[in-house]
Formats: C-alpha cells, structure tokens, sequence
C-alpha cells in the first residue's frame, strides 16, 4: 500500500473518528485548510573566504528567546487558574527561567504571566552555549510560553580589515549619520546570487485547547548558500593595514590606500584604504568628517579610496618610456638635453617652464637615467618625442577606463579617469593650457587615472608586456589578456626601475642583499581646491626583479610638505617604505621570498648594464 502523507494521515484518522456526511468531509477540508499556518525556515548564506579559505564574512545560527504563546495556553497561567501550581511554585520555576534567560526576575514574570501578546521578543543573538543553558531550564518547565527561535547572522570576523571589498549585507540604517538604510556592497553584493540560500518552508495545523502542540503537514528543507573563494589574502592583507594606519600617523594624508596584485594573472590580492569601518560595528566605527573638498559632511571610512582618482606623478614615466620605445618614438641611447635646469616647451609662458625635483642632476640622460632619477625634464621630452597622436592614445593603450568599470563579483563601481577629450590634444592653445600639457603628461600631471588600472598597467610592464584585467576569481590564469609590450621594452623599463629603488641614497627603503625589487615613486602637487599646495605622494614596486610575481601601488593624498607629519612629502619617503614592505610579505605568504639569506644579487652585472 503506497504511504500517505503526515497531513493525510492526520486527516484519515479524524474521518475514523466520526462518521461524516460529504458535505460535512467538505467542510472538515475548508477548516484543516483554513487551519494550516506556514512558517518559513531560514537559509544559511553562504560564506566569503579568501584564496586559503580563511573566512571573511559567514552566517553563524543565532537564537532569538521568545515568547509564541497566548496567557491561556502558557502551563504557568494555566496552573494557578487550575490549582495545580501554587504562588510558590510559580514564582520559583519563573525564577528558573529568568536565571537561565540572564533576564530579570520581573521582566520575566512581565513577559509570561501578565503580557497578552503572543509574540515577544525577549532576547536576541543568543549563543549556542546560552541557548543550551535555556534549553535546559524550558524542559525543567514545559509549554510555559518560551520558543527558542533560530536566525542566521551575518558575521564579519575580521574587522575593518578588507571591510570595503568585502562589504556588507542589507542593514538598519541611520539617516542623520548618512547611511543607508539595507544598502549592500562589496562582494555581499556582488555575489549575493551566488551565497543566498534557498528558504524552506514549515505548514502546520493550528490547534488550540491546552495542548500547545502544532501537528505537521509537510515540510520543504532550507537549501544553503554557496561558499565562494576569492583571490584576496587575508593574512597579507592585515599586514597591509598594518603599514597604512602607521603612514597616517607618521604623515596625516587625508586619506590612503595599497592595492596589490598578482602580475601574471591580475588576480587582486589586497584591496585597503583608509579611513575603513568594521562592519561589525558600522555605526560606532565611522566618525563625520567635514570634506574641505565638498564642504559637505561626510562619514570617515564608508568609501573605498581605491573608488578615486589620483595624479599618477613620476609613476608614470616607466610606462611613458615603455610606450615611447615600443613604438620606435625614442632609441634606447637616446640622450635628452638637461636645458641648464629648466625645459620651456615651445608656445608656452616662461612661469611653465618644467624643472626637476631638488637633487636631480641636470645633466643628459636617457630614458633610463630619467627614470632612475625621475628627471621631469627628461619626460617632457620624451612626451614631446611622442608626440600629440601618441599621448592622445596613451591612456588608452594602457587601458585606462573613461567610464565606470566594476570588478567582477565586486559591487563597487570605480570612477572614470578624467581627461580632455581627444580633440582638446591638438589644440594650439586653449583655456586650460592645453598647449604644455603634453609634456606635463610625460612625468604624470595634468590627468587622473583609477588606482586600480594604474596597477594593472604596471603589471604590463612586470609581467613581460601583457596586459590584464583585475579579477578576484582565485583560479583565474588571466582575465582578457592584451599583448601591448614586448619584452625587450619591459626588460628596459624594468631594470631602470630596479636602479630607481636600489639608488646608494634612498636607504630608507627597505632592502635585502639577498632580493632586489623594482619600483618607481611618484609626487604631484595639489593646485587647486581644498587641499592646494599639499600633494599626492604614491609608489609603486614589483619583485622579485629577475620573474615578477606581485605589484604594490600605495598611494596617499593630501601629504604635507614638511611640517609636524613627517620630514616631507615625496612618495619614496611616504608612501615607499609601506609598498615595500607589503611586498616582502607578500612574497613570504606565497614562499618565493628566500628565507635563508644565501642568495646574492650581481651588482656588477646591473652596473655594466647601467652604463650600457
């Protein structure tokens, strides 16, 4: 015989009860259906782990102390009205469960034997060790109105630590604060389709009298969510957060950020800015800041700073020298006229007039000198050796976004790169100086790019010449990948800017006899706005020299030129020491670091090559 149901047979044993009428078994079915109630049973999201699958944000089950029951169905009402339980007896098994709840003897006695309502919330978040001492004291007092009900809450084990990547889930929002209420982000958001569960669902029949007990129908089980595993490393990326939040307190930038990445793969190891928030504690971790930029009041930490553009300064001149020579605009012995210190390009005001940083010899170089001494004037040259075509191109080649662009799996939109429209570059001269803009362009100024894409071009330069888009997938070999560089160019660019780092006066960087790295600083002035005569102050490096496995961009905005934050404002000095060690340890997280000390780089052969 094929078996029936529960509700079936529920239902098939009141039919044997009574004898019905089939007018009066229509009528029975209309109540059993009137009578079924449907409780839904939560999901279990799935979790956010980073590449070794160390958790980032997961649901931990939670119980809520409730009280689901009406006065005349609670065992401790019903026992004083029946005369089967004494004052006595009451207030001492009340004081049971208040004990066990850790509420208060009266707000107990409130809840279960002089609240009407049926539902009440008594206590949330409750642990699996309280939810057993609770357990324990109901069955001591059974159908005395308390439900154990069990809820899934989202947890962010972490911090503030990757809290922009990461994210959050739909929350209570605060409006005087600024924060929206349910608004989601980061990879909560992104991957929501792929980490929400499936409810499942309870139908019970309703029963009344003393009983208290709800018969099952049917029931669907709650299917869980997936668990994703993302690129980020969340070990390199506490260590990152580490070296951030000393720069802010040895510099007082208005805001920082470090983005690291996986050159062969593009795979976004690190993603950190500050001011940052600790999604555990949203409201009490972000404080208002008034923006001098805006003039608005806003919350410190809710944006992610890799979102902003920034003034890439000498950062870019390997990538202006890459694309120079790659597309024959410059030779590789190539020397540059140091015009006594000070390079005036034709059509252009004296007071334009482009000189070098304070310790820059004035002296030819070639493109490679200029890098190791990040010669402005040596740049403006070779962006003039480019040539307006080229530098119109130049953004694009290295595949700067001019719209927004997300990441995938990743909510945030980042910022457009804000540039002149094409036309504007061959302009003899306009309103907004577009006649000494292209040599401008050749050490970094006068345009913005997104941090994000800035790494990735330099990766071009770190991996052999291709470029790659930025993933978080963890098993992502390289997300459509561009061949723009030949390995001749990079190898180039890469060895001037493994001069530029390891320079007999740039001891504060730090070093390794037995590893050698490359990198490259940039410092662009503010000129306008809130923040004018302060600077952006950013560095960029890559290892190890010999086969490139990660890039470090830090970037810090608003230095000050001396002053009580720090001796002064150039991106080796603020922004140099954080990147490099970032990438030390990256580099020992992924056991390609040499740890014995036996290693030993060949000075000789790197000197010969400089003076190729």
């Amino acid at each position: 015989m094929a078996l029936l149901p529960i509700g079936m047979l529920y239902f098939a044993s009141l039919v044997k009860l009574v004898s019905v009428s089939p007018a009066e078994l229509v009528s029975a079915q209309e109540v059993l259906k009137n009578s079924a109630a449907t409780t839904a049973i939560p999901a279990q999201s799935g979790a956010v782990l980073d590449r070794n699958g160390l958790v980032l944000a997961e649901d931990r089950c939670v119980w809520n102390l409730i009280v689901n029951y009406y006065p005349e169905h609670r065992s401790l009402v019903n026992g004083v009205e029946n005369g089967k339980l004494t004052a006595d007896d009451v207030v001492q098994k009340v004081q049971l469960l208040a004990d066990a709840s850790g509420l208060e003897f009266h707000d107990m006695w409130r809840a279960l034997m002089v609240n009407p309502k049926s539902h009440q919330v008594l206590r949330e978040g409750l642990t699996p060790s309280e939810r057993n001492i609770i357990r324990a004291a109901m069955k001591q007092v059974p159908y005395s109105g308390l439900h154990l009900e069990q809820k899934f809450e989202r947890v962010y084990p972490n911090g503030p630590v990757l809290s922009h990547v990461v994210g959050l889930r739909g929350h209570a929002g605060d409006p005087e604060r600024g924060i929206d209420a349910e608004k989601s982000s980061g990879f909560e958001e992104g991957l929501r389709p792929y980490l929400e569960g499936v409810p499942g669902k309870r139908r019970t029949i309703k029963v009344t009298g003393k009983h208290g007990v709800n018969p099952a129908l049917d029931m669907t089980e709650a299917v869980p969510g997936s668990n994703i595993r993302t690129s980020v490393d969340l070990e390199l990326s506490k260590f990152a957060r580490e070296q951030l939040v000393a720069l802010m307190e040895e510099h007082n930038p208005w805001r920082t950020l470090s983005i690291v990445v996986d050159v062969k793969t593009g795979q976004v190891l690190s993603m950190i800015g500050l001011p940052d928030y600790n999604p555990s504690d949203i409201h009490g971790s972000m404080k208002k800041r008034l923006d001098p930029e805006t003039g608005e009041t806003t919350l410190d930490g809710w944006t992610n700073p890799a979102r902003w553009n920034f003034e890439p300064g000498s950062t870019m001149k390997p990538l202006v020298a890459a694309m120079a020579l790659e597309r024959g605009a410059i030779r590789r012995g190539q020397k540059f006229d140091d015009h006594d210190g000070a390079f005036l390009a034709p059509n252009s005001k004296r007071s334009h007039s482009i000189k070098n940083a304070q310790g820059v010899p004035n002296v030819p170089m070639r493109a490679f000198e200029g890098i190791i001494y990040s010669s402005n004037i040596v740049f403006a040259q070779v962006a003039r050796a480019i040539g307006r075509e080229g530098m119109a191109d130049m953004l694009d080649f290295y595949g700067y976004a001019d719209g927004q662009f997300r990441i995938h799996g990743l909510s945030q939109t980042f910022e457009p790169r804000r540039a002149q429209p094409r036309e504007a570059f061959f302009k003899q001269r306009s309103p907004d100086g577009m006649a000494y803009v292209i040599p401008r362009m050749g050490y970094g100024h006068a345009f913005d790019v997104p941090p994000i894409q800035h790494a990735m071009a330099m990766a071009a330069v770190a991996n052999g010449g291709t470029l790659l888009d930025p993933t978080f997938n963890p098993k992502s070999e390289g997300e459509n990948p561009r061949k723009i560089l030949s390995e001749s160019t990079t190898s180039y660019v890469k060895e001037a800017m493994l001069w530029m780092v390891n320079k007999a006066n740039r001891k504060w960087l730090p070093h390794r006899e037995d590893f050698a790295y490359c990198g490259k600083s940039g410092t662009a002035q503010i000129y306008a706005g809130a923040f004018k005569d302060k600077y952006t102050s950013s560095f960029v490096c890559y290892g190890p020299y010999e086969d490139p496995e990660v890039l470090v961009l830090v970037v810090s905005y608003g230095t000050s030129k001396g002053g009580p934050y720090g001796a002064n404002h150039y991106g080796s000095k603020v922004s140099g020491p954080a990147a490099a060690k970032i990438l030390h340890r990256a580099l020992e997280l992924r056991g390609s670091l040499p740890t014995d000390g036996n290693g030993d780089l060949d000075w000789a052969a790197c000197q010969a090559n400089l003076d190729r």
